[in-house]
């Protein structure tokens, strides 16, 4: 079973935005999917046992800030 996480994400302005970070936490071990909200500016990360900081860290290695 995959657990869900979620996150809020400030930056993301653009479509554009929205697929970088989707691309960077794609590439964290143990995620399967992601699913970003742009007008919310939320991110939920599927997969078992990911780990929160190597997801967190994706994203500010980005260029985008969690809240």
């Amino acid at each position: 079973m995959s657990d869900i996480n979620e996150y809020t994400v400030q930056g993301m302005t653009c479509s554009s935005c929205a697929t970088k970070v989707s691309a960077a936490v794609t590439q964290v071990p143990g995620v399967i999917a992601t699913d970003v909200d742009l007008a919310t500016g939320t991110l939920k990360v599927t997969g078992p046992d990911v780990e929160d900081t190597a997801v967190r860290t994706a994203i500010t290695n980005a260029g985008y800030q969690i809240s």
